[in-house]
Order: structure tokens, then sequence, then C-alpha cells
């Protein structure tokens, strides 16, 4: 039995990485022995000491008593410059590297170039990564897979079209939550995180989904769905092994489909009586309706995004489309509910002003939301605004170098300095819950605050361990205004 290594090579807050989970039972389903290396333990709290350090000597040492025949990694942009140290040492034992995900799918041509890199899946991986193995494994011809780009001994690349879509959702095998610690499948405020459908509709200029839209074109409906009864059996299964008591329907938009959404509500709702769980849709995709069937259901908390408080910001530049109004009467609708919300909110767009930041702290300040998340923009490739910003040579900091988009500034901004969003950012909670009389107050320490840190993490790693627990001790600071405040990020 041939051996792969999966390796997610961020740290897992809540959502686990089902993507990587569902190529590890793909694998298993083939025939394959799986395991899966992650970072979380390594990089979730600041350390003094270089976490690279210990990371690449437990790598390693997995790496020689697992003796995997090939070793795959879900790569990010974010956190690029850990893989690629990691796939170093891969490459110097003479095993080859696969890299999947969305950097190497939006940047195929400049991920395959890699000296590590042998082999990059691009687009969804489950059935490429899959026949690519079971030929190489073989002996036979891999250089013709769809969705498989690599490179031959002489450094020659070969490129092939993306695979079609996986139509039949159902024909998958579930996640391989065995290959994850058991404690991921009760994570505070969320439980275990669910797929139920794949694939989103909406071109919004910030999110690499229209480069993913126009990718496969002509392969397949770009959204599918499972069925109730998958979901279902994969939710029993979910309980019976881990004991989990409350679930997070993770789909970029739960309610996309009217219809559907009721259907599958009406039956958890039969057959899962007492198992709280939330979800995510957009401001535009939920009514009365569908507010009280996920009320009836057992939704507890219900995840919008507003981005800015902004209309031109909202609408013209990150194409949201959707109005004020639609946005308070959602909000007004899952209050009526009893269901808990929180809202998803980014600050340092493009042409944004530091009065359009207060519109999008007054809007929450209205509609009191139970959490509130807010961003620092990234230029991400593959993005209409991100390439945008690189074609304007707005880029100050590699989005490589990042490892987070709430405290860390890679772009130049007109009107906003990066400090300033950095201070924002971290008090952009004590804006909406304090009064405006105390402005003033939370005006000076977020002046502290930004003056103390740099827009991005120091190279120095004593200093970055000083800024990183800063950057933690005003986060957890909320919890004296916040009563929602989770205490993890």
């Amino acid at each position: 039995m041939k051996k792969v290594l999966l390796v997610y090579p961020g740290f897992i807050s809540r959502e686990v990485p089902l993507n990587l989970l569902y190529i590890s039972a793909a694998l298993k389903k083939a025939g394959y022995d799986t395991r899966v290396f992650e970072l979380t333990k390594y990089l979730k709290n600041a350390s003094i000491f270089n976490p690279l350090k210990k990371i690449l000597k437990d790598f390693t040492s997995l790496l020689d008593s697992y003796r995997p025949d090939i070793v795959g990694f879900s790569v990010m942009t974010v956190g690029y410059n850990i893989t690629k140290e990691m796939a170093r040492v891969v490459k110097g034992r003479g095993i080859k590297v696969v890299f999947g995900g969305i950097h190497p799918t939006v940047l195929p041509e400049e991920t395959i170039a890699e000296s590590f890199v042998d082999f990059i899946c691009v687009g969804e991986g489950e059935v490429p990564v899959v026949n690519l193995l079971n030929r190489y494994f073989n002996g036979e011809d891999y250089t013709k897979v769809e969705g498989i780009w690599g490179k031959d001994e002489s450094g020659k690349i070969w490129r092939n079209d993306v695979a079609d879509l996986v139509i039949d959702l159902d024909s998958l095998p579930f996640p391989d939550r065995e290959a994850l610690d058991s404690s991921y499948y009760n994570a505070e405020l969320t439980g275990a995180n669910v797929f139920t459908s794949r694939g989103c509709p909406y071109p919004c200029s910030f999110c690499q989904n229209k480069f993913l839209l126009d990718l496969y074109e002509g392969k397949g409906n770009f959204v599918r769905y499972r069925s109730p009864e998958s979901v279902y059996d994969e939710l029993e299964t979910i309980i019976s092994k881990y004991g989990t008591e409350y679930f997070y329907f993770s789909d970029e938009t739960f309610t996309l489909n009217k219809k559907k959404a009721l259907d599958f509500l009406k039956g958890y709702r039969a057959r899962f009586k007492n198992v709280p769980f939330m979800c995510q849709t957009r401001i535009d995709r939920v009514d009365a309706e569908l507010m009280e069937a996920l009320k009836e259901a057992g939704c507890h908390q219900i995840n919008l995004a507003i981005e800015s408080g902004n209309t031109a910001m909202r609408n013209d530049v990150l194409l949201k489309n959707f109005t004020d109004e639609q946005i308070r009467t959602v909000f007004g609708l899952a209050k009526k509910s009893g269901i808990k919300t929180q809202s998803f909110n980014m600050i340092g767009i493009p042409g944004e002003t530091l009065e359009n930041v207060f519109e999008t702290i007054n809007i929450n300040k209205e509609l009191r939301p139970d959490r509130v998340l807010c961003t620092i923009f990234m230029p991400f490739p593959g993005t209409e605004l991100g390439d945008k910003c690189l074609e304007k040579g707005d880029i100050i900091a590699d989005v490589k170098d990042a490892s987070i988009y709430y405290s860390q500034v890679t772009m130049r901004h007109e009107n906003i300095s990066s400090r300033q969003l950095i201070g924002y950012q971290g008090f952009f909670d004590w804006y909406i819950a304090l009064p405006k009389k105390y402005y003033f107050m939370v005006d000076f320490f977020r002046w502290i605050y930004q003056s103390i840190i740099p827009p991005m993490p120091y190279k120095n790693q004593l200093l970055n361990y000083f800024r990183e627990k800063i950057v933690e001790c005003v986060y957890q600071s909320k919890r004296f205004i916040v009563k929602s405040h989770v205490k993890t990020r």
C-alpha cells in the first residue's frame, strides 16, 4: 500500500480544512494509506522561538518514520513561505511533491516553476489526484491527467486542462475526519463544520471566486448540492464518533437555493431536533420564510457579510450588490426570530476613507450584531481588486509573507495609513460597543496600539513575539465590552 502524506500548512481555529480531508478520503477509497500533518500547535500561539525550526524538525521526523511515497500540500498564498520550506525538506529526501489548493490554481505557471514542486493540481482535486497517483505508481503515462501539471526530469513542463467538476457530490466519500484530532469536531462556537454544497455564483471583486467561475466555464454546473440524506448520514456519523453537539454549515451561501434550503431544514428539524447549528449566507439570499425555517430547525447563529457601510464601496468596488435597507431588514428578521448574528466587515478597501470606515462602524452600531469580525483588505492574486492593485504598484508587502488578514497590511492606501488600519481593525468592536462620548478614550488606546504595532510582522522573532502578544491582548480585551466575545480565534 502506497503512503501519501498530506500537509495543511496553516492553523485550524474552528473550521477544519474539509477540502484536504476530502482528498484524503478519496485516496483511502482508492487504496492508499494517508496521514495529515497540520501546524495548529506550532502557529496558534506566539513563541519567542521561531516556530519554523520546530515545524521542520517534527516534519522531518515524520518523513523518516512514516516514509511516504509522495507528499501533497494544500497551498494558500498566505503562509506560502512555510509551505516552500517544508517542500524543500521533502525534495531533499528524493520524494515527489504535489501542490494543490487555491494558490497553484490561481498561479499555476509560477508554482510549477518552483524547484521543489513536481506536480500541481489545478482546481478541485479528488479525481485528478487519485488519477495521477494511480498512473504514476502503476508505471502508466501520467502526463495526460486532466487537472494536473508537472515536469519531467529535465524540467520541461507539461500542462493539462482543468478536469470536469464532480457533479454528483454524493459519489464522494465523507471527509476523512479521522486524520485530525477529535477535539476539532467540538470546536468553540462551531462544533464541527460540514459542507452541504460546493460553489458560489457571485463574482465579488475581492474574492478568487470569479477566477474559478471563469476557469470552470463549460466544465459543469459550478454550484452543486449534496442530497439531504447524504448530509444527514454524515452528521449522524460525526455525532456517533465524536459526540459533536452542534454544527456549522460552512457553505459559502447556505440559503442560495431557497427551495433546497427549506427542504433541507425541514428534514434536519425532524432528524436532529435538539442539535443546534450555525450557517452563513448572503444578505440578499434570505427572507422572512427562510429565517423562520432556520429558527425552527435549530439555527442559533447566522453569519452575514456587510463588508462596508458605504454603499459605493460595497457595491461599486466590492461588487456585493445589496442595499443598506436589505441589510437592516435581514438583521431585523434574525433578531425577531431569536437567531444570533455575526457580521463580516472589511476595512482598507482601495479608495476607502476614514469616513467610510466609520460608516461601517456606524451600521454595525445600529444593527448590534452579536459578534463582529473585521478584516483588513488583502490584494490576493486572481482577484479583480488584487490585480488592479498590482497594476497600480500599490503592493507594499508580498501576501506570501503574511500569515493573517486581521492585523497585517500589504497594500498602500491613498487615504488611510497602514498603522491607522491596524488601529481601527484592532479597536473596531470598541467603537461599535461604546457610546460616542467615549470615543476620545478609544482613540487614545487605538493611537498607542497602532504606534506600537508595525503593519507586517518583524523579521526578528523576539520582536515579533511581543508584537503578536500585544495583538492578542487587544483581541482579548473585547471580553470586557462584548458579552459574546469568543476566546479563541
